[in-house]
Parts: structure tokens; sequence; C-alpha cells
């Protein structure tokens, strides 16, 4: 059973994207915290949106060749859902991890 500390700190890393800090965020409490179960959660949100930082610029440069309007569409569309998602199952104290970027980040952080 997960405290309320913990489902607070998961919660601010995956949607720091909404108060505009999308990777510091992440960052600090995946430094600062000495919880495993958090720390973990803060790597996922942490790669996730550095990814959608990425993504974006890549879209957003694509845009010029109007290939890239879709993409952003669907980019922004899954960076609403996936932390959405991922705070709703923390919050019921599931481990959760990102479909694309998680292998990533508990294999390599």
């Amino acid at each position: 059973m997960l405290t309320t500390e913990q489902k607070l700190l998961c919660g601010i890393a995956h949607l720091g994207w909404i108060v505009g800090f999308p990777i510091i965020a992440p960052l600090i409490i995946m430094l600062l915290t000495k919880d495993i179960f958090v720390k973990n959660q803060a790597k996922e949100a942490l790669v996730f949106q550095i990814g959608l930082v990425i993504l974006g610029a890549i879209f957003g440069f694509l845009c010029i060749l109007l290939v890239g309007f879709p993409l952003l569409i669907i980019l922004g569309i899954a960076s609403l859902i996936f932390p959405v998602i991922a705070v709703i199952r923390v919050c019921d104290g599931i481990d959760y991890s990102y479909p694309i970027t998680g292998s990533f980040a508990r294999k390599n952080l």
C-alpha cells in the first residue's frame, strides 16, 4: 500500500508538464527521494518527457514539409493521455511503465 506522500510525488513527476516543468520536476524528485518506487516512477516520467521534447522538436521541424502537423497532433494527444493513465495506475498502487520508453528507463537508468 502506497502512502499519500508517495502518490503525491509520483503524480508530480508524471504531471510536471502541467505546471511547465516537464523535465525538471521528475529530475528533482528522482534525485531527492530515497524511496525506490517513487524513484522508478520519476525515472519513467523523466525519460518519457525527454522523449516528448525531442520528438516535438523533430516533428516541429517536419512541419516545414507539412508532414509534422499530424505527427504533432498525435504527440500532443499521447502527451496528455499517457501521464494521466500513469497517475491513475500509481494511485491504485500499480507500478506503471510507459509503453515505449518504459523498458529503456528501467534498464538504462
